[in-house]
């Protein structure tokens, strides 16, 4: 018998595990039978890769790589790459939802966001450290420019699903339900 789906969700700076999609996403998944993790990341306040990794390495300590999922938007979705990227077996899945892989000339996120863009990622490695990789982006996203979406994508070898009118694809642009995220998500796992 097939061992269980666990889910890590990870949500961006300034953020919350209560805000956008995520606890409806949770929801549903743990309806389906998953067990889902959407820990809270340091943000402001001590956000850097490390700390991330951390709370990361203690959430799914216990968890299988082959059958665990990462979701992430916005920082979040270049924290889920990295741990890819990092990962000595393969996740079963990636969504890196609004992704970007550089400073994005915003002065409130670039300096948060820094440890996680600064070194370039290795996209073999990547590539390697998940079996499938699909990334989201909103076409008219006032922080991350639909073309650092369309590069991670290439670079990574992802799938890339661009949402009209989408904007960060957050509460603000009204997701606090993301359907077309579960059916990919419910589909790869």
């Amino acid at each position: 018998m097939p061992s269980a789906t666990n889910y890590l969700i990870v949500h961006g700076a300034f953020g919350s595990p209560q805000e956008n999609w995520f606890p409806w996403l949770k929801t549903k998944l743990q309806q389906s039978g998953g067990t889902v993790f959407v820990p809270q990341f340091p943000t402001p306040d001590n956000q850097n890769l490390i700390t991330w990794q951390k709370v990361a390495s203690v959430t799914l300590k216990d968890c299988d790589p082959a059958h665990t999922v990462l979701i992430g938007h916005s920082t979040g979705a270049v924290f889920v790459l990295r741990m890819a990227e990092q990962a000595r077996q393969p996740f079963k899945a990636v969504f890196s939802v609004c992704p970007f892989m550089e400073a994005l000339g915003n002065p409130t996120f670039d300096p948060l966001n820094a440890s996680f863009v600064t070194s370039p990622f290795n996209a073999v490695a990547c590539k390697k450290g998940a079996l499938k990789i699909t990334c989201f982006a909103g076409d008219n996203d006032p922080y991350v420019p639909l073309a650092s979406s369309k590069d991670v994508a290439n670079k990574v070898g992802a799938e890339l699903i661009m949402i009209a009118k989408g904007g960060h694809l957050n509460a603000d642009a009204g997701y606090v339900e993301f359907p077309q995220l579960l059916d990919r998500v419910r589909t790869e796992s």
